[in-house]
Formats: C-alpha cells, sequence, structure tokens
C-alpha cells in the first residue's frame, strides 16, 4: 500500500503551523508516501488522498480543493475548489465503469457484495489495461482562480494565470492568461522579451521577502533589483521538503516515549 491515514492527532496540527505547514482545522485523509512540501506552505482547505503530490514553498490553496497527482511550484495562489488529478475514464471501451479497468478495492469494492451473498464467487470478467491519467505539473507564480478544472497530465507554465470556472483540457504557456470552457488564450502578461528575462532569471528560487528595495510594482526595475542581488551572490532558498508521512511517523513516535516516560 502506498499510503498511510493521518487522522490529525491533538498536536499534530499545530506541530506542522511551527514547522511552517498551515494546515487548518484538517480532517483525517489517506496521504501518499512521496507526497512533500516545501516550507512555508498553507495546505488548508485542500485535499491530498492516495495519489502523490508536490507543493512548493510560500504557496496556498483556498477551500474545496483537490490536488493529487500533480506538483505546484512555489508563490502561487490557488482558490476555493481546484480539481486536479481526479482521473479519466477510457471512452472506447464496452463501458465507462471504473470496472472495465479496476478490480478489488480500487474498484471500490463492488465484488465484495457478490463475494458475501454468494460464498466461493469469483469475479470472471477480465479488466483492459488502462492509464487513469498522467502527472500534472503546475509551475511558479501561478495564479488560479476559483472552481477551476485542470485535465490530468496537463503542464502549467511559471507565471500563468487561469481565470476563474475554467476548464484547461491543454498545456498553458508561461505567463499566458487563460480562461474558459475550454479555456483558451486571452493575453500574455508581458511583452516576450520580458518572459524570456523573467524565466532565464528564476526569481522564485529565492525568499524575495529578504529583499528590502524590491520595487514590485515596476517589472524592469524588479527584474533589475533581483539580477543585482543574485550577481551579489544572493543565496537561493532551499529549504528541505517535508515528507507529510514520515513527519507524521516521527511525531507520533516522539509523543509514544514522552507518554512512556510519563507513565
Amino acid at each position: 500500500m502506498s499510503y498511510t491515514y493521518i487522522d490529525f492527532p491533538a498536536g499534530f496540527g499545530e506541530h506542522l503551523r511551527w514547522m511552517g505547514i498551515d494546515v487548518g482545522p484538517m480532517p483525517g485523509f489517506d496521504i501518499h508516501y512521496a507526497t512533500t512540501v516545501e516550507t512555508p506552505v498553507r495546505l488548508a482547505g485542500v485535499n491530498m488522498w492516495r495519489h502523490p503530490a508536490i507543493v512548493g514553498a510560500f504557496s496556498y490553496f483556498g477551500g474545496g480543493c483537490v490536488f493529487q497527482s500533480a506538483a505546484i511550484g512555489r508563490y502561487s495562489s490557488v482558490a476555493d475548489n481546484l480539481q486536479v488529478g481526479l482521473g479519466q475514464h477510457p471512452t472506447d471501451t464496452l463501458t465507462t465503469s471504473i470496472l472495465a479497468w479496476r478490480s478489488g478495492e480500487e474498484a471500490l469494492n463492488f465484488e465484495q457484495h457478490f463475494e458475501t451473498i454468494q460464498p466461493g464467487w469469483k469475479r470472471a470478467l477480465p479488466t483492459v489495461p488502462y492509464e487513469a491519467g498522467g502527472f500534472t505539473m503546475i509551475g511558479n507564480d501561478v495564479w488560479i482562480g476559483c472552481n477551476v478544472y485542470i485535465r490530468d497530465g496537463v503542464t502549467i507554465g511559471d507565471g500563468a494565470i487561469v481565470g476563474a470556472h475554467s476548464v484547461v483540457t491543454r498545456d498553458v504557456p508561461p505567463y499566458a492568461i487563460v480562461a474558459g470552457s475550454p479555456a483558451r488564450m486571452i493575453r500574455y502578461r508581458f511583452p516576450d522579451a520580458v518572459i524570456e528575462r523573467l524565466l532565464a532569471l528564476q526569481w522564485w528560487n529565492y525568499n524575495i521577502l529578504d529583499i528590502a528595495d524590491l520595487d514590485l510594482g515596476d517589472i524592469d526595475r524588479a527584474m533589475g533589483t533581483m539580477e543585482d542581488a543574485i550577481a551579489d551572490g544572493l543565496e537561493p532558498y532551499a529549504p528541505a521538503p517535508v515528507n507529510l508521512v514520515e513527519e507524521y511517523d516521527r511525531f507520533l513516535a516522539v509523543r509514544e516515549m514522552m507518554l512512556r516516560q510519563r507513565g
């Protein structure tokens, strides 16, 4: 099994917030062993279920989001109800049902009903080879409006903006603004020369909170300031990724040790 259940015992949420991971009043959920986040980050209101997810520093999610089989970079802003990693169904088979390509627990245990009422019953139906969906990549400094659906396997480039209520079925270029169902190009945020400079700069590799004279309202001055700071030796921001399952296990082990000492 590639996931574990995290029930958020007393103190674990506070422990994560101390580490820079804001989870809010999270319910328990299954989480994949490969799920990692950078700090600081805000995960309150996002469901990262049984599939791997990667979240970069300074990014946050609104409420009601589903984010799985996906990665998102740093400084990205996600509004309520983003849906990523929900999977696909085959369209050229007799049925689009999950029973076409999955069985057992992965098929919601439908077979268990017949195994219970008919002792000795075994599924005869074969499954077809099918990959339910690819890994979705969302870049750095991406802004996603509310109620957006992103198809599995799509790549959204750095600096892109996705308008509210959009259905994203194709890759989005860096610094593009898209919207609609299906999402279509509206325009780019900046001229080509500025976009090329920003992509070469990769300013999101740094902690911009440390730069006092960074004029965010003047893109040319801001890029020049970042370029000068990097040339003068500004160190990249490189926090150690936090594996949520490993941190959960570590928390439980420490809590158990403290309880034994008290006892």
